[in-house]
């Protein structure tokens, strides 16, 4: 049975990925590090814990400065609302506060602006091109490869993640079958 990924490469198109990352791209990217990496994860549990202490110190508040009874049971509920319910919504919280950050950078002069990329699949390696920054790397460098409905995210390391979003490939299949191929070569490697 023939190599899954020589029947991937067979085709010159199908060994090169040429695509801008937009910002629909980067909202992706940025979800998926919100609740796929570890440092997202953590962001996710901090703003939890900041809503559950809030809760809880509106409540401490209420109990040590005696107010009116009816009031004071308004607080408890108001506590229990900000602390239970904001933990339970963080994760929305932080994805809604990201898509705004990068909305609210599209025209900063500092921000990255698109440029092409260009990813070429050879043999034993992945290299990249950005502008003037070229990069290659080796399948054995891969530590993961994971595939959303939105693109491929190829880990280079826990801070280097590449996107090859779904756009710059001629279908999902076609995306499909890159990420197989992607999984394949670093099993192998």
């Amino acid at each position: 049975m023939p190599d899954r990924g020589q029947d991937i490469m067979a085709n010159k198109n199908d060994k090169e990925l040429r695509f801008q990352l937009s910002n629909d791209d980067y909202k992706a990217f940025g979800r998926y590090r919100i609740l796929f990496t570890k440092g997202g994860k953590k962001l996710i549990n901090r703003q939890r814990l900041t809503y559950l202490l809030s809760g809880v110190l509106i409540a401490l508040l209420f109990t040590v400065f005696k107010v009116d009874p009816t009031f004071t049971k308004l607080a408890y509920v108001a506590a229990a609302v900000i602390g239970i319910g904001g933990a339970i919504v963080a994760p929305k919280l932080v994805l809604k506060q990201q898509a705004a950050a990068i909305d609210a950078t599209a025209d900063d002069p500092e921000r990255v602006h698109p440029v092409e990329n260009i990813v070429r699949f050879e043999d034993d390696s992945m290299n990249t091109e950005a502008g003037d920054d070229k990069q290659s790397f080796l399948y054995s460098d891969i530590q993961q490869v994971d595939m959303t409905e939105d693109a491929i995210y190829v880990w280079m390391s826990d801070i280097m993640i590449m996107p090859l979003p779904l756009h710059a490939f001629k279908n999902q299949k076609a995306m499909e079958d890159m990420y197989d191929f992607l999984q394949e070569k670093t099993a192998k490697a």
